[in-house]
């Protein structure tokens, strides 16, 4: 019995002794082995990487942790599968039809994932029942597009003609962040198996569960032994597999410490890089946005997920003659969002992920404090819960660019709001950053707005309103990282060109 049927049977009790419930029912097979070249594969490790929920900080769950020989076999499953099985050498239109079953397959476990969102990394029920869905739309997208993508073409030449043939990479090591497992992994698995590469995911070890489940839809829709693999790794294991020489291609979303240090190691043998990297994505207010409808609409997105979200819109700028209602309307709309626990589909707000998580917000805030800014509301903890990282969504006024809690990423539910002059201010501020992924433009003439974000420096930008999609292209400037995911470029970012001088028969 698959997962997905288990969950459907059952909310109820996989749990390692000791620990709290767990609330999905999982198979044995989760709790022992990996997937590597088809099948369940016990681990070598012995090591186990304990699951603690944020909002009761108790222990649920019991899971293998790789170490260096699981990754080695990993690796060496999806280097066979890539170099002598038929994944990269069948039609497209083939493989497409292998995909078309996986994508079936996931869309078969959308409640599960949903439940492992919110069980393993405490994202509100709510939230969840919303993107999860998304990840299976980027999937359907490459499905499809697999079979209709132009991997080959004939170019005239001075002696005959050149065909120019788009590839596959190779091996694609795929290492997703525990914010939002499924929907990022579904970006990079849906283009590399569209591509024709194989595939290592590395599951993160705050939410390790999504990977297994997409590797058990791999089997279930027939894809050749090895092109789906699943290890679940901790930092060293992790710089193992993006050092390891059977691997051609990185794909990693995460944080910009880290993705530096796998640019810098990629680079000394040349392995392909995506890297999608932190944001501090501002949302510029212009003179003619109403903040009473705006606020609203915008601070969802300034905090989704606790501000857990790379994207999350956390810069408010607005013209500072209407700072006031600004400040007033932001504050009416964070004071509607209800905290509470994640499973009640009511909360809005759940826990950050864990201890470490909540100390370093609980710094920010701090240090917005002893910097100057001012504290309209929140910043602390979060009253009436005795247990669980719940943090008081927080707003910052009176920032300016200097600060600490204005250039760095927080990753937490604080918004900070910065005063401008005149639209040059306004795009001069949203341009003094190190990042460059994400930002919005809100005004009553969707034109004007669309000009101001021409001068941004972000590669996803959206007009009144946020909005992503599995056809367009989604990824950062500057420190945000190098390349993109989704839409026919995900897919090409997992080609390599060969053109091929023929002579005219």
């Amino acid at each position: 019995m698959s997962a997905a049927d288990r969950a459907m049977q059952t909310p109820a009790t996989s749990t390692a002794a000791g620990t709290a419930r767990f609330p999905l029912d999982l198979p044995d097979e989760f709790l022992h082995c990996f997937p590597l070249g088809g099948r369940w594969v016990r681990a070598d490790s012995g090591r186990r990487v304990t699951l603690t929920s944020p909002s009761t900080e108790e222990p649920t769950l019991d899971l293998p942790l790789a170490d260096e020989s699981d990754v080695d076999r990993a690796v060496a499953s999806a280097r066979s599968a890539f170099d002598h099985g038929p994944w990269p050498r069948m039609p497209a239109t083939e493989r497409a039809a292998y995909l078309a079953r996986f994508t079936e397959e996931v869309r078969r476990r959308l409640p599960m994932l949903t439940a492992l969102w919110t069980a393993q990394v405490g994202a509100p029920v709510s939230f969840a029942q919303g993107l999860i869905g998304a990840g299976e739309s980027r999937l359907d997208f490459f499905a499809k597009l697999a079979g209709t993508y132009s991997f080959a073409d004939r170019r005239p030449t001075r002696r005959g003609h050149a065909r120019v043939l788009r590839e596959p990479v190779g091996v694609a090591a795929l290492i997703a962040p525990w914010n939002a497992t499924f929907g990022i992994f579904a970006h990079k698995v849906g283009a590399a198996l569209a591509a024709g590469c194989a595939v290592v995911l590395k599951s993160p070890v705050e939410s390790p569960l999504e990977a297994l489940v997409m590797a058990e839809c791999a089997i279930a829709a027939g894809l050749p032994p090895g092109v789906v693999n699943v290890v679940t790794a901790d930092a060293e294991q992790s710089a193992r597999l993006v050092a390891h020489p059977g691997v051609d291609k990185i794909s990693f979303t995460g944080s910009l410490a880290v993705g530096t240090r796998i640019a810098e190691v990629a680079a000394r043998r040349m392995a392909r890089t995506t890297l999608e990297l932190g944001g501090k994505s501002a949302a510029i207010l212009l003179d003619d946005a109403d903040p009473a409808t705006v606020m609203p609409a915008l601070v969802p997105l300034a905090m989704p997920f606790s501000g857990q979200i790379c994207f999350a819109q956390t810069r408010v700028l607005a013209p500072r003659h209407r700072m006031a209602e600004v400040e007033e309307a932001c504050v009416a709309a964070v004071e509607t969002l209800t905290v509470g626990d994640p499973w009640d589909p009511a909360t809005d707000v759940g826990p950050v992920l864990n201890a470490r998580q909540y100390a370093r917000v609980l710094a920010y805030t701090d240090t917005g404090r002893r910097e100057g800014a001012r504290l309209l509301t929140g910043g602390g903890r979060r009253p009436g819960f005795g247990r669980g990282h719940y943090i008081d969504p927080t707003v910052f006024t009176d920032v300016t660019a200097d600060m600490t809690i204005a250039r760095e990423e927080i990753f937490g539910p604080v918004i900070t709001l910065q005063a401008y002059d005149d639209v040059d201010d306004a795009v001069r501020i949203a341009n003094d950053t190190d990042y460059g992924l994400s930002g919005s433009v809100y005004g009553a003439d969707a034109d004007t707005a669309f000009e101001v974000a021409l001068r941004v420096r972000a590669g996803h930008l959206a007009v009144n309103g946020f909005e992503m999609s599995p056809n367009v292209p989604f990824g950062g400037r500057k420190l945000s990282g190098i390349g993109r995911e989704g839409g026919p470029e995900g897919l090409e970012s997992f080609l390599e060109t060969k053109s091929v001088f023929m002579p005219t028969p």
